[in-house]
């Protein structure tokens, strides 16, 4: 008899749409602790929905933004073409205020002040892109260029060493 009112304990709560099965001995146990005390709340464990799984894909999707930067980028990239420096800082800030974690954006900025002759400005945003990004191999190697031919530039050739 236990047997068959377990199964159809089971068919309910299939039917009801609960996750666990409740034994006789449980619910003997739990009617005699919410006889003397409050029951704890029972821990829900929630299941992605297609809903949560679309967030969590738009969250780790490029931002909409992303055009404006690559738009601003080849624009700074001209004008620093053209020896417009000041204009092409002005582009690259821009870009920076949308994207203020992307590294590569700060190297650029870097190389902006090594042209500007700004060697201790140019050696911080470069600091400030291998911070940024430490896993890309050619952006540390462009940011040591920069670092080392700063500090060539200010006569502080003790400060030169592997970045």
């Amino acid at each position: 008899m236990i047997k068959f009112y377990t199964l159809f304990f089971f068919i309910i709560s299939l039917i009801n749409g609960c996750s666990s099965v409740e034994t006789e001995t449980t619910r003997d146990k739990l009617s005699s602790e919410q006889s003397s005390e409050v029951s704890p709340e029972p821990k829900v464990i929630s299941i992605a929905s297609a809903e949560n799984i679309s967030t969590v894909a738009v969250k780790k999707s490029p931002p909409p933004s992303r055009q404006a930067v690559l738009t601003l980028l080849e624009q700074s990239k001209s004008a620093m073409e053209r020896n417009d420096y000041s204009e092409s800082q002005n582009l690259l800030t821009r870009a920076l205020r949308i994207e203020p974690g992307n590294a590569w954006l700060w190297h650029n900025m870097a190389v902006l002040k090594f042209y500007q002759e700004d060697y201790q400005q140019a050696i911080q945003y470069a600091l400030k892109s291998n911070n940024l990004e430490k896993q890309d191999p050619q952006l540390k190697n462009s940011n040591a260029q920069i670092i080392n031919q700063s500090y060539l530039e200010l006569d502080q050739i003790e400060k030169i060493q592997e970045h």
